[in-house]
């Protein structure tokens, strides 16, 4: 009968403690999943950002074909944003694949056993991370590109005043 108590006593300390564990990466999981859906928005805000500068980049690229600009300088400026923007779009197409690939791990969470669950909450983090820092870099360097447009722009409006 001791051995039986004991059996028992020892079934609901391992019960109890994989409902901890459970709970705890539960909690984990919602907070990730908020940050996720943070991330998510910011990405949303970004893409239409990128847009906004891949037409900018157009406009100046067009007025930069009709002007008369002796400064090698700008179309080397303009080829160089061309290659970040396609870069950029690189960027972006694989940060919609994760932010896709979330949604789908989202799905399948509760079904997984406490090691799967913590082997795709630190999965998630790495992204997570991966995808905050690219957007940050990105960022900056539209800001960049801005400023450079900016440059150009006045340039070509030098140009045109002065022909």
């Amino acid at each position: 009968m001791k051995k039986l108590i004991g059996l028992f006593a020892l079934l609901l300390v391992v019960i109890g403690c994989e409902n901890s564990n459970n709970k705890e990466l539960s909690e984990q999981f919602d907070k990730l999943n908020r940050q996720h859906d943070s991330i998510s928005k910011v990405h949303s805000d970004f893409k239409n950002n990128h847009d906004e500068m891949r037409m900018k980049y157009q406009e100046v690229n067009e007025r930069l074909g009709s002007a008369n600009i002796q400064d090698s300088t700008v179309f080397d400026e303009v080829a160089r944003h061309s290659t970040i923007l396609e870069q950029h779009d690189a960027i972006i197409k694989s940060h919609d694949q994760i932010i896709e690939d979330h949604q789908e791990m989202k799905a399948n969470f509760n079904g997984k056993s406490d090691s799967e669950k913590k082997t795709q909450i630190d999965e998630m983090i790495k992204t997570h991370t991966k995808l905050m820092d690219e957007h940050s870099s990105m960022e900056e360097d539209h800001k960049e590109m801005e400023k450079e447009h900016e440059t150009i722009i006045e340039k070509l409006n030098s140009s045109n005043t002065s022909s």
